[in-house]
């Protein structure tokens, strides 16, 4: 399997929520010593990008939203010692969620945050992606609307 095949399949399972083929694909990519920046991304953040269109389409639900975060929440905390340093580690900080209102007015959020962290440094992009676990999971999902709660003890 080619490295481009590698990086699709842990698009693919963080996008399906596929927790046990993401920790595997995450797995066997570090230890075949893949770059982490790459990863990160050529992996993770297109699936976030995905989910973002997804939501922004309608085909992209809250059963769906729940699995893929926690999916990110596990990859996230397998690639971050190997994106943050030991010592960078006591300074780093997770942005701030300012997402809110409707699934599809989320969808555009995430896109945009995807498309801002393109050209930034790994250990920042590994912040947004935080950023963007931490916001998913802080909101209260109803039928129609996610309502951002506030966040304080990032």
């Amino acid at each position: 399997m080619s490295e481009e095949d590698r990086l699709k399949s842990i698009k693919e399972a963080v996008f399906e929520g596929e927790l046990t083929e993401a920790k595997a694909s995450m797995k066997q990519v570090l230890d075949e010593k893949l770059d982490p920046a790459r990863i990160l991304s050529e992996g993770i953040i297109p699936a976030i990008r995905e989910m973002g269109e997804s939501m922004e389409e309608g085909d992209f639900f809250m059963p769906e939203l729940k699995m893929s975060t926690k999916v990110l929440q596990e990859v996230a905390e397998i690639l971050r010692p190997y994106i943050v340093s030991e010592e960078n580690m006591a300074s780093y900080s997770v942005p701030l969620w300012t997402g809110e209102g409707d699934i599809d007015d989320i969808g555009k959020y995430l896109q945009t945050k995807m498309e801002q962290s393109a050209d930034l440094p790994p250990q920042e992009q590994m912040r947004i992606m935080d950023m963007v676990v931490a916001g998913l999971n802080t909101h209260e999902f109803t039928p129609c609307k996610i309502q951002a709660k506030e966040v304080t003890d990032l």
